[in-house]
């Protein structure tokens, strides 16, 4: 099949399946793995808005891919490939060396094919994309791609194409950024990705993460842009204001939210999450959605941020919409003035209040994220944070809801974040530009090389020894608490110390202890492996298989 428009999703870093590489305990703060194989929610909007335009679209998910077999070959897959286009996220940072790797690649092997950049690191560092790298085309900036890009497929004028800069006779043109809609055009239509990788055969290209069949979760996305400024965040007000020509947040309306929500809640019958604070809106829009998600039936879990703790009252409107809702809330630190220092205007009574309000409402799982790495903090409140964590968990009657982590800030500070772009906040960089991160990563072994930062309290190996003393601590107070397993903490506990212990020996030059991502490749590939067997058989009996079910009905209903 020809297609207008390959969307393809990179790997973190490219070959790390033959890197002798050590990576970061990133805990439970993304579903993906290492790899960062989840590709962005904007993928999903430029796939529904393009394909119901009647162009032809695909995702192509090339670090789960990678993942999923050994003996998946990017070159060999791009061989066969027809299409005029394709198209890269940059979005997060991490990615910087997968994305331009694949540009490179794909400009080695099929000249003929045009590449694409878009994301918000696309959009920090456009210009130096055009002008240091020789393998992109074009870069779209911007948080909204989609009317752009069709204008790029339908052949228009380039000059035309609004947030382009992009390279014509071998020199860069730039048309500036001055393309700002709104989201409610948009679409999120998870049955695209379905119909898809029917299309296709091609199942683990579309699926947005490794354990997506396990634990399957679909999202909303309820707006562009934050309210608050989060010094570490290149998503926040600070930053849309100043980089992404946003004067403050644009919100999805309340009735497309339903819809969204429905749509899942009636086709694909998993869990939503919300991404944006809903409970930040006013109490007329609040009453709206979840009146209207009571009254049409939603009857699938609810995953929620929250920004701020929320008062009771508000939560209660929540709660009847829903018996089933789960949040996830990140104050980052227990101290208050680290906590205000770096964005978040509350309190630790007003924390508690909230975890206890939600918790006897009745939620189903309340998860509160602590970082290591932030403007402000040492090494002592750092861990003072995991005494905090057992405070909470001992005040909480040591609830099984609640589940509280720590992680470390890495491995890159955000572009366009507060304290990415003032060393007042007291970030030392030692990355700033592109490709000085492309080159971090690609001549590091191990997360402590990554680390683009430090800070003035604490250097890189005080930030990675303390991170994982604060996670072992508090694995250790969970066990002691009765929160996990003596079984579980151990092999937790010898995780962390292996990966420990392989960061200490690559500062003296031992790699011996390194892995080539042998273990991640396997443990997504056994998935794999049990998934082909299913369709082949047409026994798709267990319930984590929620996709060969959405496959099959959709043929049958197609058949009809």
């Amino acid at each position: 099949m020809r297609y207008d428009l390959v969307l393809m999703h990179p790997p973190s870093i490219y070959d790390f399946r033959k890197r002798d590489i050590v990576a970061g305990p990133i805990s439970e703060l993304v579903p993906s793995t290492g790899v960062f194989e989840m590709y962005p929610i904007g993928f999903l909007a430029i796939l529904s808005y393009l394909n119901s335009r009647g162009y032809k679209v695909r995702i192509d998910n090339i670090a789960l891919k990678m993942l999923s077999s050994k003996r998946y070959n990017f070159n060999e897959e791009l061989l066969k490939l027809d299409t005029e286009y394709i198209g890269i996220d940059l979005h997060w940072l991490p990615h910087v060396h997968g994305a331009l790797s694949l540009a490179r690649i794909i400009k080695e092997e099929r000249p003929d094919i045009k590449v694409m950049l878009g994301g918000f690191s696309a959009t920090y560092y456009a210009t130096e994309i055009m002008s240091k790298t020789k393998d992109v085309d074009i870069v779209i900036r911007g948080d909204t791609t989609e009317q752009p890009m069709e204008m790029v497929l339908a052949g228009k004028d380039m000059e035309e194409i609004p947030n382009a800069i992009y390279k014509t006779d071998g020199k860069t043109k730039d048309n500036g950024f001055t393309f700002t809609p709104d989201m409610d055009y948009q679409e999120f239509d998870y049955s695209e990705i379905i119909k898809s990788s029917i299309k296709t055969m091609d199942i683990s290209g579309h699926l947005p993460y490794c354990d997506w069949l396990k634990e399957p979760v679909a999202m909303v996305l309820s707006t562009h842009g934050c309210a608050y400024s989060c010094g570490i965040c290149g998503g926040s007000y600070y930053a849309f204001k100043n980089f992404y020509h946003r004067a403050g947040p644009i919100y999805r309306s309340s009735k497309r939210i339903v819809e969204d929500i429905m749509r899942i809640n009636n086709e694909l019958k998993i869990p939503v999450f919300v991404a944006g604070d809903l409970l930040m809106r006013s109490e007329k829009e609040i009453d709206y959605i979840f009146n209207n998600l009571k009254k049409e039936g939603m009857d699938v879990p609810l995953l929620m941020e929250v920004f701020i703790p929320h008062p009771r009252e508000r939560m209660k409107k929540l709660f009847g919409a829903s018996p089933d809702v789960s949040m996830e809330i990140s104050p980052d630190s227990s101290n208050y003035d680290i906590r205000l220092q770096n964005g978040r205007p509350y309190g630790n009574k007003e924390l508690e209040k909230f975890v206890f309000d939600f918790l006897d409402l009745g939620g189903k799982k309340l998860d509160v994220y602590f970082m290591v790495g932030l403007s402000g903090q040492t090494r002592d409140s750092s861990l003072d944070d995991v005494k905090y964590a057992k405070h909470l968990m001992e005040s909480s009657g040591n609830d099984k809801r609640l589940f509280i982590f720590t992680s470390p800030l890495s491995p890159f500070l955000d572009p366009g974040s507060k304290s990415f772009e003032n060393p007042s906040t007291g970030y030392r960089l030692r990355f700033k530009t592109l490709l000085d991160h492309y080159n971090g990563l690609d001549r590091g072994r191990t997360w402590e090389d990554y680390l683009n930062y430090e800070t003035d309290w604490m250097d890189r190996r005080t930030i990675v020894e303390t991170t994982y003393d604060a996670i072992d601590m508090l694995l250790k107070e969970k066990e002691q608490l009765g929160y996990i397993e003596n079984e579980e903490y151990e092999k937790s506990h010898h995780v962390l110390e292996t990966s420990r212990l392989a960061v200490r020996l690559s500062r003296v030059g031992d790699y011996g202890m390194m892995s080539k991502g042998e273990a991640l490749i396997r443990n997504c590939a056994d998935k794999y492996t049990v998934l082909k067997k299913q369709i082949m058989w047409g026994t798709p009996t267990t319930p984590e298989k929620k996709l060969i079910f959405m496959i099959y009905r959709y043929l049958h209903s197609s058949r009809k």
